[in-house]
């Protein structure tokens, strides 16, 4: 099981104010949000499997990372790492050869 990680919006008597938690437990407190970010980022990193979740002020989830080993199949082909697929090395119908 991961560890949930969040970074939410909340109104405080006194500023605006972006949260860091873990689980239901505020760890942090921050007026900018990259800086709330940054640092929920190094706790997920530090977690051995984490989850982070990201959300806009408006509480819609902005977006999700999982940080540790995966336990779920690898897929084999397509993209890696964040990488394109290379095509499957057949030069395009139009005549031109393209080098990828």
């Amino acid at each position: 099981m991961r560890t949930p990680y969040s970074v939410v919006f909340r109104f405080s008597p006194d500023s605006l104010t972006w949260l860091v938690s873990r689980e239901r437990t505020v760890v942090s407190r921050y007026c900018r949000k990259r800086d709330a970010v940054r640092e929920a980022t190094r706790l997920a990193r530090a977690a051995i499997r984490a989850e982070l979740t990201v959300e806009r002020m408006d509480g819609t989830v902005e977006w999700v990372r999982h940080y540790g080993p995966s336990t779920g199949p690898r897929k084999t082909g397509g993209a890696t790492r964040g990488h394109p697929p290379k095509g499957d090395g057949r030069a395009p119908r139009d005549g031109d050869s393209v080098t990828v």
